[in-house]
C-alpha cells in the first residue's frame, strides 16, 4: 500500500482512494497560508503603460521604490499541486490557491515560454488567457535575467529551445533583435546608398517665334538701314568725297 501527501491538510492519505478527495477537502479544516514576500512598503501605485500584459480592468501596477523589478518565479510543488487540483478536479464554488493570481508566480508550463503571436482567430492567443497573459508578463524579464546572470545550462536551454522556436517561419517573423542576437542569427540591414544621377541637363534653347507685327518692324528697320547706306555711298561719290570731307 502506498500513500500520498494531502498538501492542504498536510496528512498522508491512501493512493487508492480517488485523487479528487483532496479537492473536497478544500476550506474545510484549517486554511492554507501560502508563503509569498510582502513588498507593500516598497511599492506604490502607478498606471499600466502595458495593458495586454496585465490582467483585464487593471488600471494600476505596485513599482518598486528602488526601481527594482519584481521577481518572477516558477511555481513550487505545492503550488502547482494546488493549481491542477483547483483547476481540472475543483468545484465551480471553490476559491483559488492564494498564489493563482499572482502575476509573479509563473506555471510550470509557461514558465521560459515564448508568447504566441496573436491570432484573430485563436483564443488563447488573447491577452486576456491566463496561460498567455503569464506569458507576456515573464517572457522578457526571463529572458534579461538568462542572457545576463544564468548559468551555462540555463543559457543552453535557452538557446536550444529559441532554436526550435526559430525553425517555424511563422514564430521567425516575430523574433526580437535581442532574441535573434542571443542565438546568434541576427543580421543587421543592409544599408543602400540611393545611386545619384550626374547626368548633366542639356536644354535645347529655341528662338521665339517672332509675330506679324515684329516682322513687319524688322523689316522696316533693315529697309531703312539700307536706305542711310545708300545716302552715305553716294556723298563719299561726290564733291565732298575728293575733297575730304567727311560728314
Amino acid at each position: 500500500m502506498a500513500y500520498i501527501v494531502d498538501p492542504i491538510n498536510n496528512t498522508l492519505i491512501d493512493d487508492e482512494k480517488p485523487f479528487t478527495k483532496i479537492a473536497d477537502n478544500l476550506g474545510k479544516k484549517k486554511e492554507y497560508k501560502q508563503l509569498e514576500f510582502d513588498f507593500s512598503e516598497k511599492k506604490k501605485d502607478v498606471p499600466v503603460r502595458k495593458p495586454g500584459a496585465v490582467p483585464p480592468k487593471t488600471q494600476t501596477i505596485k513599482k518598486f521604490k528602488d526601481g527594482s523589478k519584481p521577481i518572477v518565479r516558477k511555481e513550487n510543488l505545492d503550488e502547482r499541486i494546488q493549481r491542477m487540483v483547483y483547476q481540472y478536479d475543483g468545484k465551480p464554488n471553490d476559491k483559488p490557491p492564494l498564489h493563482y493570481n499572482n502575476p509573479n508566480i509563473i506555471d510550470e508550463e509557461n514558465y521560459g515560454k515564448r508568447p504566441k503571436p496573436f491570432n484573430n482567430n485563436d483564443p488563447s492567443s488573447y491577452p486576456s488567457d491566463r496561460d498567455q497573459r503569464q506569458r507576456i508578463s515573464s517572457w522578457d524579464l526571463i529572458l534579461d535575467t538568462t542572457i545576463k546572470s544564468g548559468t551555462a545550462r540555463e543559457k543552453k536551454e535557452m538557446r536550444k529551445y529559441l532554436r526550435d522556436k526559430y525553425k517555424d517561419p511563422n514564430q521567425r517573423k516575430y523574433f526580437t533583435e535581442k532574441e535573434k542576437r542571443f542565438i546568434s542569427a541576427y543580421k543587421p540591414p543592409e544599408v543602400t546608398i540611393p545611386k545619384v544621377d550626374t547626368t548633366i541637363l542639356t536644354q535645347n534653347f529655341k528662338p521665339i517665334e517672332q509675330t506679324i507685327e515684329d516682322k513687319i518692324r524688322e523689316q522696316q528697320f533693315q529697309e531703312m538701314l539700307e536706305d542711310q547706306r545708300r545716302a552715305k555711298a553716294e556723298r563719299q561719290g561726290g564733291l565732298a568725297y575728293l575733297l575730304g570731307i567727311d560728314e
